[in-house]
């Protein structure tokens, strides 16, 4: 019995999950009965969800790596083929960012930003689609810095007009196969990372990210035949 319900459980990789928007994904798919693989860079920094995770015991697993190299992308994808493993539902959150006028921005940062948030999402999509079938369906996390550039911002702004150029690239090539691809591009959300930015920060008017994490389930939940191939959202209290 315990085999049948393994074969049948679906299972969600998330990138990014030891905090913010990616920690409460992972919670959320938990919660709503998947089997859970959340990777991040650090080990450590997966350590620190381990109060959250005791309800879900032997629900999850957890991968330390950094998406922005092939070689780690291809060895987390190698173990899951050798262990048999499909992908059900990839969500690609893990990000960073630098903040600063284009004069102060340092090539390595610049360099640093692409090579995560963009290259990263690549390199995922990539090696996870041999894991994938009809029916699977990917979630890239973009921004509305997908869509707008904020003065301060453009080495961030660029890696996520990149994210969405790439979603909705893939998501062509992917209707054949039978696999969705959606961007979800949220707007201010409360997370540690404003902590570590210079400037003042309406945090009251931000969103939480549980907020993002239940909007990205009703995503992968949409009926067969039918796919959010892009959805903004945006704080209540209207763009800051």
């Amino acid at each position: 019995m315990t085999g049948e319900r393994e074969k049948a459980r679906r299972t969600a990789v998330v990138t990014g999950a030891s905090g913010g928007i990616g920690r409460a994904v992972a919670l959320e798919f938990l919660g709503a009965g998947f089997f859970a693989i959340l990777c991040a860079r650090k080990e450590r920094s997966l350590d620190s969800l381990e109060d959250d995770l005791v309800p879900f015991s032997g629900n999850f697993t957890t991968s330390p790596f950094d998406v922005s190299s092939e070689e780690d992308v291809e060895e987390f994808t190698a173990r899951l083929a050798r262990a048999g493993k499909r992908i059900d539902v990839l969500v690609n959150n893990a990000g960073v960012v630098h903040v600063g006028p284009v004069e102060e921005t340092a090539a390595d940062k610049w360099d640093e930003i692409m090579a995560v948030n963009a290259k990263g999402v690549f390199l995922m999509v990539k090696h996870c689609l041999p894991l994938m079938g009809a029916g699977s369906h990917i979630v890239n996390i973009g921004s509305n810095a997908s869509k707008k550039g904020f003065p301060g911002w453009a080495a961030y702004c660029a890696s996520k007009f990149a994210v969405l150029g790439f979603t909705n690239s893939v998501r062509e090539e992917m209707r054949d196969r039978g696999i969705r691809v959606s961007a979800v591009l949220p707007g201010p959300t409360r997370t540690g990372i404003w902590d570590s930015l210079d400037g003042k920060w309406d945090f009251s008017k931000m969103m939480s990210p549980e907020v993002t994490a239940r909007i990205v389930l009703s995503v992968v939940s949409q009926p067969a035949g039918a796919n959010v191939d892009e959805i903004d959202i945006v704080p209540s209290a209207g763009r800051l």
